[in-house]
């Protein structure tokens, strides 16, 4: 077991959290402990000690002990066992920032091996504690989110009750716990960018008293510096055929959606595209959501996602959602954090970045914004489950990386399909009862920046994308070769139309023959995010 994530995501020179280490095995019952914690969401953090170190679960709702019941627990970083007496408060500006009182405690055991119930997805067990006790579940779900989400179980014995956590809390309860019945709840945060006049106002001045714990809080990142990166380009990935190993690297799910750069400059937020387009009025739930964050000044990046119900991003929703307009259930899922609070934090280490990211995500409440949670190692692991989940792969980042600009080797993609981007330079006309093209002859760069011819596809189109692709390669006809052709070709290069090379094209392949020609392709998508003059050579794998 490791704290090293842990340890991450705190200063412990600026938060009274204890920094801890694993602890020696000892010979006595595991302990475990419940702490009420007064975070941007109010939960329960469920704990239980092994392997000298304590594995933690969020509960929103708390324990119920209704039989059957279940309770939502994600899964978080492991805590040391120094945590297991922590009350107080986390500063402000801090990961986890708000109250923890220590709300049940005492000692657990199971019957078997929990390390194997652990990764077999149930772990029951029984808890001796000053309020809960009886036999329990941890039951892993499928349902697809930022961090493993498992469910919290009371069976049904002696100790069962009509009963829930919260109802253990005392009427003359501490202020603290007072004031959680009047915090806005999830349905009331949700609708607050769209609050009126008056509201969005206090918003403001919400975010004018805590900008200065902001700024302190990017300011004090090792590599910060004054200024503003807006406008600032996007970091690139480069195709692996499998994540990198050892613990220098973080994981994150790769999300199939659009690359969306933010730039909220003094309350006002602008989206751009990959290409730098603007995306603002398109996107304006995310605008808006945006612009309620504690801060006036920040540029964030991520990925704009539609999901499905198992919580998997789904391409094909993203652009039926932006096509009909109906943008309000859309994701933005944040991976980075160039700049925050008048710091330029490009500099900064991408684990620092991500820690303060977390934090200003988590202070958004309810709404579009997301946070994308990443695996410390483990990479070949996290690969294959995704794989398993039906996932389109993994990105992987150096650990301690400044954010850089381009494709700099620091952030490296896997990917189970084999696809890739290319721009599309002709097609040919179609054949018996097809209309619009037979196939779009693709080209990718080569190492002197020109265009080298890669094959063609003529399979993976619905009609509406035949008649739709067919107007738009109309408008972008030329009489000239776009490029070279081989001399023999299953098809008269007298028959080509040539175009324009400004549409880029996401196909799946089957791999590259000894001509360097695509095998298998079939069309997945116009890539509308990525203008042609940033595609790069391919990486010829498999």
């Amino acid at each position: 077991m490791s704290l090293r994530e842990y340890r991450r995501k705190r200063h412990f020179d600026q938060t009274p959290e204890p920094a801890g280490k694993v602890a020696a095995r000892r010979h006595r019952d595991p302990i475990f402990v419940i702490q009420l914690h007064h975070a941007s969401h109010r939960h329960y953090d469920f704990r239980l000690e092994l392997d000298g170190v304590l594995k933690s679960w969020a509960v929103p709702k708390g324990p119920s002990l209704r039989p059957g019941e279940k309770r939502l627990a994600v899964q978080v970083e492991d805590h040391p066992l120094d945590y297991a007496t922590f009350e107080g408060d986390i500063p402000a500006g801090h990961y986890g920032a708000g109250h923890v009182a220590i709300f049940d405690h005492g000692t657990w055991h199971c019957e078997g091996d929990p390390h194997r119930q652990l990764a077999e997805g149930k772990l029951v067990f029984t808890l001796d504690g000053e309020k809960l006790h009886g036999e329990w579940a941890l039951v892993r779900t499928a349902m697809r989110g930022r961090q493993p989400q498992w469910l919290l179980i009371k069976h049904d014995d002696a100790y069962a009750a009509d009963m829930e956590a919260d109802d253990f809390l005392d009427e003359d309860a501490t202020d603290e716990r007072k004031s959680t019945a009047k915090r806005p709840t999830k349905r009331t945060a949700k609708h607050a960018a769209a609050a009126p006049p008056t509201r969005r106002a206090a918003t403001k001045r919400a975010r004018k008293s805590t900008a200065t714990d902001w700024q302190a809080s990017a300011r004090a990142l090792p590599g910060a510096r004054a200024g503003m990166p807006f406008g600032f380009a996007p970091a690139l990935t480069m195709l692996r055929p499998a994540p990198p190993s050892g613990e220098d690297w973080l994981h994150e799910i790769k999300w199939d959606g659009y690359r969306l750069l933010v730039d909220l400059e003094n309350g006002k937020a602008r989206l751009r595209s990959r290409a730098d387009l603007d995306w603002t009025a398109t996107f304006p739930e995310v605008a808006r959501a945006i612009e309620a964050l504690p801060v006036a000044d920040a540029c964030l990046d991520g990925e704009l996602v539609a999901l499905d119900d198992a919580g998997r991003s789904d391409f094909p929703a993203l652009q039926h959602a932006i096509e009909q307009r109906a943008t309000a259930d859309l994701r933005y899922m944040l991976f980075d954090l160039p700049g925050l609070a008048g710091m330029d934090l490009r500099g900064c280490p991408l684990h620092e970045r991500k820690r303060l990211l977390a934090e200003l995500v988590a202070a958004a409440g309810e709404g579009p914004l997301g946070y994308s949670e990443h695996l410390v190692g483990h990479g070949q692991e996290l690969f294959a489950e995704t794989r398993r989940q039906g996932l389109e792969g993994v990105v992987s980042k150096r650990i301690d990386s400044t954010y850089r600009s381009g494709r700099s080797g620091d952030w490296l993609k896997a990917k189970h399909a084999h696809t890739d981007e290319f721009v599309i330079v002709g097609y040919t006309p179609p054949k018996g009862s097809r209309t619009g093209f037979g196939s779009l002859l693709l080209a990718a760069r080569d190492e002197k920046g020109g265009w080298r011819y890669v094959g063609r596809v003529g399979t993976g189109f619905d009609q509406a994308t035949l008649d739709s692709l067919q107007r738009r390669l109309e408008a972008l006809a030329r009489k000239t070769p776009t490029v070279a052709l081989p001399a023999k070709l299953p098809f008269p290069t007298r028959s080509v139309q040539w175009v324009t090379p400004r549409l880029v094209a996401e196909v799946d392949f089957r791999g590259w023959t000894r001509d360097r020609l695509l095998r298998q392709a079939s069309f997945l998508r116009l890539r509308e995010d990525k203008p042609a003059d940033q595609l790069e050579p391919p990486e010829e794998i498999g």
